[in-house]
């Protein structure tokens, strides 16, 4: 059964596209949809920042529209990310490292249980890319990316 849900939200996501424009659509009975939020890095895409060995960028962002298990509407923003271990030794990564800030009280999202998330062991010039699913309620914004493999921010992406 959760397959199935995952699936169908998989092809939810498909359907609906990685709109990032900010919507906000009234249907004929004059109700207004819930507003998406438009994303972007204030630094830029693809610049590159090591931690720990392993050196990473985010290569893009998105946002749509979505819903969740409970079929209540959110937000899904999406960020891929390139990352490559440049140590001399195996070293971990993945996608339950990032946070995601949001202007609702400093609010902080993990990355949804809902979407595939990317993680395991590079072995010493390995390469790997994977996308950062976050559902989010309506109306909020994104403020910030945050990368926490520890209890310690080590980056802060700055998003606008």
């Amino acid at each position: 059964m959760k397959k199935f849900l995952l699936s169908m939200i998989a092809v939810g996501f498909v359907l609906t596209g990685c709109n990032s424009n900010t919507n906000n659509k009234t249907d004929d009975s004059g109700n207004s949809s819930a507003s998406i939020a438009k994303v972007e890095v204030k630094d830029g895409l693809n610049v590159p920042f090591t931690a720990d060995s392993i050196e990473m960028k985010i290569t893009e962002v998105s946002s749509s529209e979505s819903v969740n298990e409970a079929e209540k509407p959110k937000q899904l923003i999406t960020f891929s990310v390139e990352y490559k271990n440049i140590g001399t030794q195996d070293k971990g990564m993945g996608a339950i490292d990032f946070q995601l800030v949001t202007d609702k009280k400093d609010k902080t999202y993990n990355v949804t249980e809902e979407m595939e998330a990317f993680g395991g062991v590079l072995k010493p010039e390995e390469s790997a890319t994977g996308k950062l699913y976050y559902l989010i309620g309506t109306g909020e914004k994104p403020t910030k990316l945050e990368y926490a493999p520890t209890d310690k921010t080590l980056k802060t992406w700055d998003l606008q």
